[in-house]
């Protein structure tokens, strides 16, 4: 579009939940740029634009790109030289809608649209009281006089719209405040915002195994207890406790014994226990001898394999309503000499209950309540300004059309068939001479006799007059186009439909 504004229409969903397919979004290149903020870039491809979110980097060295929607981050790290620009404006699925006016011919309509339709909410001469438009007219006389005509004929015009079009006018005034506040709350933050996820409930499962054992030096009681190994000549049958602590749901526990041959067997410790407390205890016997012996009846049907161990793999699992499965694994070796522990085990497992800050969009509330979020606000604000420019342009276009000609270029455009081009004459002695306050009364006075307009040029100003019955109906335009502040008045008296009339003889 331009150096500093452009626009992207939206592909996928790696955006998704900000933005969603065929939504277009309008960028603005900005100096800087920073962490959160959604930009866009060029992509590898030609004519390839990028709009993700930058979650890290730095203008200079580049910027680490991802989609709110993707896992990976972007391979491409733009600078801020290289960025199009930071996402400020989106219209849901306006790719479809809004391209016929995203070209220049488009955008310049538009800019023109803004700049005319505010002329439309600004008050008519009408409502300024009569003392103060006095003094205004003075101020047009000494200085600007063709930027305060111009406004004063725009004015004019609007006085004689009909009651349907200043209400289309009042309406897109109304719009046009409407859009103000809109993007004022739209950009006044991004349209996407950081809160905490939800924490989960905490869930963990805890082991622990102990075994009774006779006084001796080993020990320095009668138990023996987790993480210190079983010796087996002091004791060949252990106790293995699961205890749950989290939110209720049901339990189960099994042991998968295997001996490094690729043989193994399951056994269910514990079948699935369901409980409503938030606390579950699972105590289970282990016949160490047995668990041998089992293997060893593997190891002697293979032909091969260590004897007098096994691994014994334990998995105790819950599953609560709303939450994700909880499995806690734990190793356990079982050797001719004890029972030990696994390399890497685990008593205590339990879940991360710190979960990372969700993206979500921006609301926009009032009292508590929400009433849009800020994406929405945007896209309002646009549809709210597009609505107001576009009843402003045919407003504007009704005031122009009504708009009085105060030049002789612009008489003879628009009413060529009516005017006879004659030397200056002066008017019959003692006949009156009415001067008219605009063009169209002459015209209408012209069509009421069945009278040409006669015209002719003098060095001060041009004449055109209308004849009938000795009285001399007159409109004096001076050469420079611009009305004095004489016939400013004279436009006044017409909005009264009054005339001023001089005994003088046209001259």
């Amino acid at each position: 579009m331009t150096d500093r504004i452009g626009y992207v229409v939206t592909q996928g969903v790696s955006m998704n939940p900000v933005y969603y397919q065929n939504d277009l979004v309008f960028v603005v290149k900005a100096d800087s740029y920073q962490v959160g903020q959604i930009a866009a870039y060029h992509g590898k491809s030609p004519g390839q634009r990028v709009l993700h979110r930058i979650i890290g980097g730095s203008g200079s060295s580049g910027f680490v790109m991802r989609g709110d929607n993707n896992e990976s981050t972007d391979l491409l790290t733009p600078t801020t030289e290289e960025m199009i620009g930071r996402a400020v404006l989106r219209v849901p699925h306006g790719s479809i809608w809004l391209k016929p006016l995203l070209g220049p011919s488009g955008i310049g309509m538009l800019t023109f649209l803004v700049i005319s339709g505010s002329a439309m909410t600004a008050r008519t001469r009408r409502d300024i009281p009569r003392g103060r438009r006095k003094k205004r007219v003075k101020a047009m006389s000494s200085g600007q006089t063709g930027s305060w005509a111009s406004a004063a004929a725009v004015y004019k015009a609007v006085e004689r719209l009909s009651p349907m079009l200043r209400a289309a006018a009042a309406t897109a005034a109304s719009l046009l405040l409407l859009a103000l506040v809109l993007g004022v709350l739209g950009w006044m933050k991004p349209v996407a915002e950081r809160k905490a996820a939800a924490r989960t409930p905490a869930q963990s499962i805890t082991y622990a195994y102990s075994a009774k054992v006779p006084l001796s030096a080993a020990y320095d009681g009668t138990t023996a207890r987790s993480p210190d190994p079983i010796f087996r000549r002091l004791a060949d049958r252990v106790t293995v406790n699961a205890r749950y602590d989290g939110p209720a749901g049901t339990f189960t526990l099994t042991a998968t014994l295997t001996n490094g041959t690729g043989w193994h067997t399951s056994q269910t410790l514990v079948k699935t226990t369901a409980f409503t407390a938030t606390r579950f205890d699972a105590t289970v016997p282990l016949d160490l001898a047995a668990l041998v012996a089992r293997a060893d009846e593997a190891t002697a049907a293979i032909g091969s394999g260590p004897k007098g161990q096994v691994a014994v793999g334990l998995v105790a699992q819950v599953t609560s309503p709303g939450l994700n499965n909880l499995v806690a694994p734990l190793q356990l070796v079982v050797s001719p000499v004890q029972l030990s522990p696994g390399q890497g085990a685990k008593f205590v497992t339990e879940t991360d209950t710190t979960a990372p800050d969700l993206v979500v969009a921006r609301e926009i509330t009032v009292f508590g309540h929400s009433l849009l979020t800020a994406s929405q606000a945007r896209s309002y604000a646009f549809l709210a300004l597009l609505g107001a420019v576009v009843i402003a342009a045919l407003v504007l276009f009704a005031a122009l059309r009504k708009l009085p000609v105060r030049t002789r270029a612009e008489i003879e455009r628009r009413y060529p068939q009516l005017l006879v081009h004659v030397e200056p004459m002066a008017s019959p002695p003692g006949k009156p001479v009415v001067n008219v306050d605009n063009f169209p009364a002459l015209v209408r006075l012209s069509e009421r006799y069945g009278q040409m307009i006669l015209t002719w040029r003098r060095p001060e100003a041009d004449d055109f007059v209308v004849r009938d019955e000795g009285i001399t109906y007159r409109y004096r335009v001076p050469l420079d186009g611009e009305p004095t502040l004489q016939n400013v008045e004279l436009i006044d008296q017409s909005a009264a439909g009054k005339h001023r009339t001089e005994a003088s003889p046209v001259s």
